[in-house]
């Protein structure tokens, strides 16, 4: 059976609350950064139909989801398709190199040209960022005003 939980309290108990999480959660980040900053990139390893392909990060300017498929775009210009989830990619991809802008696309941030009317141009392609991932993208990006 399922309780409701109702909340009629003072609001300043849950501020203080949501205030702790915040913390905490700054607290955990600074810890995984000092833990893992001095560790090699492990290589990214693609399957693509019969063939496992190595990849560096440095040479994935973003990925697309494509309906089950993962796009690659990379440097080269050769694209690769990988059956591997965008969420997977995701997690795999953390840190400050990479960001999802949109359900659908991870962008890397140091091939980014420009960012204009919420699009994103890295060399000939535009990329929407949407109106949800747009705070995380704007926190990753490091502003010259």
């Amino acid at each position: 059976m399922l309780k409701c939980i109702t909340f009629d309290g003072d609001s300043a108990t849950l501020d203080s609350l949501m205030s702790y999480f915040e913390k905490l959660d700054k607290a955990l980040e600074d810890v995984h950064e000092v833990l893992y900053k001095d560790q090699p990139e492990m290589p990214l390893f693609v399957k693509e139909g019969s063939k496992i392909i190595r990849v560096r990060r440095e040479e994935i300017l973003y990925l697309e989801g494509y309906g089950d498929y993962v796009k690659i775009h990379r440097t080269n210009g050769k694209c690769l398709l990988s059956q591997v989830s965008l969420k997977r990619f995701e997690s795999i991809l953390t840190g400050k190199e990479f960001s999802r802008v949109h359900r659908s696309y991870i962008v890397a941030i140091q091939h980014i040209n420009y960012i204009e009317r919420k699009r994103i141009r890295i060399n000939n392609d535009l990329i929407p960022i949407s109106d949800s991932y747009l705070p995380n993208l704007m926190k990753q990006l490091v502003l010259q005003e």
